[in-house]
């Protein structure tokens, strides 16, 4: 039976009538109600009251501390009016509701006269207690075991209670519940639930694994709660970990506030410290910022960092984090030195939707005295070795011909600590244009209406310098800045039906603002020595040689005509059975005619001459645009060269014993032949002949890339090409210089099955998200699923070369395995392999770094060792969330061992 009422007018119609019906008697003159006038229907309340004879209710007066708001309240099992008590008892998924209250149990009793409502579990069909309150209010919810609730003073006491604020859980063996309603007095108010015997904890069990254990406890939800004397208990166990009391903030949007630590550690270098600990500035609803700093207070060594993410819908986001790091070291003779190292990185994503013409994002990654190796020990951070930034702004103009880019690029190398920054770089392309087309065509279109036009103009700033001096005066004054013009015509149209004639000219025009100049200053240095008794006195140089850059306007111009003829032949093989249906031979041919004039004319002033510092018969060539930022024009004589090249591409046709249909597979991506001759040479006229190809073996996961070079001329002793063909010296028409080749495998369980099985691979796009956190556990079919997120790459590059002597030399230039990935033992176990490798060439390991990480529900256990950077961490933490501080850590730093990284 499921029942519902209004309580409040229920108690107000039977008051009233009882009040009557002892006090004064009905008079006679007054007929009796009919039975249908009285109803406790909500509608017609105020028509069921008017219908009564006014002298009955004329002496009734509403108490004010009666309810606001009418009580709602239901049951499914039964429901039991008390009238004379003046109770409602409830039993079986009970229900009360008032305003934005809601109670929930198995049984629930409510005292209108009292307004207070009390409720607690009943034992189910197997004797165990079930239906347990459930209280909430607005967004306030908990669970208890019993409770009571008064709706007038909106106070109430619970016992044995759970709630929930945010991340945190309370367990408190009993609470008082005191409800903020806001009024027109006070706008403030806020809940507040002081409890006695409290733990608070995030763990989600129902006996929770750990947590901060008080005798009282006051929480204001979503703002903070206030312990007294507490202390850590940890699996039921107290610990002597006690505080005399505590503040823990749990707002419900963002707040400003403290940051713990990410790490407490001890350092044989720099003793205790805590890292990452800072505050929190949460600015606008767009924009928030994060202080953070590590502080070794004993040793002198510490920093800080600010980070700061950013992102407004359908615009943009992006975050910046800039740090900088001080660490003292003791040095091999017992003094410190102090290395300090910055780094700079920065992202902005642009929204699709931000803007039809503009864009504008990228990434930022700069860092000065290797500051990411010295900070952080995982594999990915020591041996990435190459920094990269791109940055850029592109701007289209609708329905015009050009557009327009400036971008910021960034290359760092963290070994040789070289860097090279380019900006601003500007770019104005504008689209091909065809001045000859008719706007409208009629029949068959032209040769003249192909020939097209293009243009573009760029100017770039790069400076060249290292990661140490990049905040000095030296690396504004070196910078090189200049402006380019590149212009080009050309056609293409049909000859002879199956041949493809392109004719083409090009113009560069290159400024710049600086130019290099060398002056010889004489000053002779000799040298005296004694030989048996005879003194001796050699030149060891006749001078000195002087470069400087010269500012001033310096252009230089290129032009060159090119004509080229390509086609395509075919060659076919078809076998009607067997494993093998076909075989097919592409060549593309292609011969270019090239002109271009000679830049060494000296009225051009492209090239000076200069002294020899040494040898006074020797004068040597340079070019006035040296270090340029667009290098300079060739060094070269005229130019009337007849290159070829024979592309070729093999490809084969299977079917196996299982496939209805034939599968195409290349044997021979490319092939490359080429070379060239000059007819304006006046000697060595032609060029090396070299061979390039890259094939792909085993569904792609082996490729393979060899190229080999030949010359038709043979060398002196100092291994110089002179004007004497091989076949004049020995009857052969190209003689070997060099050959290479490499293998590149890169094997997973997913390129295995695709082999093996022929299933489709599953991609993983980065393992390092697999490795980090736990990833996505696989689930085991077969011994091979422990290692689906693993990848094994292989590494062989050899060569041959030719010595001064004509004899062939064989190297082996790299020749290296490389594994890295995780293991799932279990839903909790789980082994890590950031790297692990071996150099075959250089015998000995490349910076292994293994781990491993258990899940311990609410806790995680991790451990990191890389043995030869002697580095290890070992974290037994609490999950992130509100209580992640507590955790211990136990960690050797880069800076421990005596082989420190310097």
């Amino acid at each position: 039976m499921k029942t519902k009422k209004y309580c409040i007018f229920f108690i107000l119609l039977c008051g009233a009538w009882n009040l009557f019906a002892q006090q004064r008697p009905l008079p006679d003159s007054i007929p009796p109600a009919p039975a249908d006038t009285l109803t406790f229907s909500t509608d017609s309340l105020n028509l069921a009251l008017d219908s009564l004879p006014p002298p009955l209710f004329s002496g009734v007066v509403f108490s004010k501390d009666s309810l606001d708001a009418p009580v709602e309240y239901e049951a499914r099992d039964s429901m039991i009016l008390d009238v004379e008590d003046q109770k409602v008892h409830l039993f079986g998924q009970a229900v009360v509701k008032y305003t934005t209250i809601t109670l929930q149990a198995d049984y629930i009793v409510f005292d209108w006269k009292s307004s207070i409502v009390s409720a607690e579990g009943r034992p189910d069909s197997t004797g165990q207690l079930a239906g347990f309150p459930q209280f909430s209010e607005g967004e306030q919810t908990f669970e208890a075991k019993r409770m009571r609730y008064n709706f007038k003073s909106r106070k109430g006491m619970v016992y044995e209670v759970t709630s929930q604020q945010n991340d945190i859980f309370i367990h408190a063996e009993k609470s008082k519940f005191i409800s903020g309603a806001v009024t027109e007095t006070d706008t403030t108010a806020n809940d507040v639930i002081c409890s006695h015997n409290g733990l608070f904890t995030t763990c989600t069990a129902d006996h929770p694994h750990f947590g901060i254990r008080a005798k009282k406890m006051k929480i204001i939800p979503d703002k903070m709660v206030i312990v007294g004397p507490s202390y850590l208990e940890i699996g039921g166990v107290p610990t002597p970990i006690a505080l005399p009391f505590g503040f823990f903030p749990i707002p419900g949007g963002k707040q400003t506030g403290l940051l713990f630590p990410n790490d407490y550690e001890y350092s044989d270098q720099w003793g205790f410290g805590l890292r990452g600990v800072g505050w929190y500035f949460p600015i606008n609803d767009h924009l928030n910022l994060q202080l953070r700093g590590n502080i070794y207070p004993f040793s002198g060594t510490w920093g800080v960092s600010a980070t700061a993410d950013y992102r407004k819908r359908y615009k943009y986001s992006g975050g910046m984090t800039i740090n900088y790091d001080s660490q003292r070291r003791e040095n091999n003779e017992g003094t410190f030195d102090t290395i300090n190292s910055f780094g700079l990185s920065w992202r902005h994503n642009q929204d699709r939707a931000a803007h039809p013409t503009r864009t504008f994002g990228g990434s930022v990654n700069i860092q000065t005295n290797n500051n990411q190796q010295r900070r952080y020990n995982d594999a990915q951070s020591v041996l990435n070795t190459q920094l990269n930034s791109n940055l850029s702004y592109n701007k289209t103009y609708p329905g015009k011909p050009y557009s327009l880019s400036v971008s910021m690029n960034h290359s760092q190398n963290a070994v040789s600590r070289e860097m090279t920054i380019n900006f601003p770089n500007i770019q104005f392309p504008v689209q091909a244009l065809y001045p000859f087309k008719r706007k409208e065509r009629v029949g068959a279109e032209r040769w003249y209406e192909s020939i097209v036009l293009r243009y573009s103009g760029e100017a770039a700033n790069r400076f060249v310098t290292t990661d140490t001096t990049l905040f000095t005066r030296a690396t504004l004054d070196n910078a090189q800045f200049g402006v380019r013009h590149t212009a080009s015509t050309g056609t293409s149209f049909k000859v002879l039906k199956f041949f493809n004639l392109n004719p083409g000219i090009n113009y560069n025009e290159v400024w710049y603002l600086q130019s290099t100049q060398r002056n010889f200053i004489p000053g002779l240095e000799t040298r005296d020595t004694i030989i048996q008794g005879v003194l001796r006195t050699d030149t060891l140089r006749l001078g000195r040689i002087e470069q400087f850059r010269r500012s001033g306007f310096t252009p230089y111009r290129t032009y060159s005509a090119s004509l080229s003829l390509t086609t395509q032949i075919f060659g076919t093989m078809r076998f009607k059975s067997g494993y093998l249906r076909g075989l097919r031979h592409v060549i593309k041919p292609s011969i270019s005619f090239n002109y271009s004039p000679n830049y060494n004319n000296p009225n051009l002033g492209y090239f000076q001459s200069v002294q020899d510092s040494i040898r006074a018969d020797l004068i040597r060539t340079y070019s006035v645009f040296e270090g340029g930022i667009y290098g300079g024009p060739p060094q070269s004589e005229r130019q009337m060269a007849l290159s070829y090249s024979f592309n070729n591409i093999f490809e084969a046709k299977l079917r196996g014993k299982k496939d209805t249909v034939d599968r195409k597979i290349k044997l021979f991506d490319n092939l490359v032949l080429g070379g060239s001759y000059n007819f304006a040479a006046d000697s060595l006229k032609f060029s090396p002949v070299t061979a390039a190809g890259t094939a792909r073996f085993f569904k792609g996961m082996t490729t393979m890339s060899l190229g080999a070079a030949f010359d038709p001329y043979i060398a002196d002793e100092q291994g110089r090409r002179i004007n004497i063909s091989v076949w004049q010296d020995r009857k052969q028409l190209l003689r070997f210089t060099r050959a290479d080749i490499s293998f590149n495998t890169s094997i997973t369980v997913g390129k295995l099955r695709s082999l093996l099985q022929g299933k489709p691979e599953e991609v993983v796009e980065d393992l390092r998200t697999q490795q980090t956190g736990g990833g996505n556990k696989v689930k085991e079919e077969d011994f091979l699923s422990l290692f689906e997120n693993f990848s094994l790459n292989h590494n062989l590059v050899m060569g041959w070369r030719t010595d001064n002597a004509g004899n062939a030399v064989f190297d082996i230039a790299t020749n290296a395995i490389n594994v890295q990935g995780n293991i799932q033992l279990s839903p909790n176990w789980a082994i890590n392999v950031g790297n692990f490798g071996y150099d075959f060439r250089q015998r000995g390991l490349s910076f292994p770094s293994f781990g491993f990480s258990r899940d311990l529900h609410c806790w995680s256990l991790l451990f990191n060792w890389q043995p030869t950077r002697g580095t290890y961490n070992f974290s037994l933490a609490v999950k992130p969330g509100t209580l992640d501080f507590i955790k211990i850590p136990n960690q050797r730093n880069v800076a421990d061992p005596l082989r420190a990284f310097e």
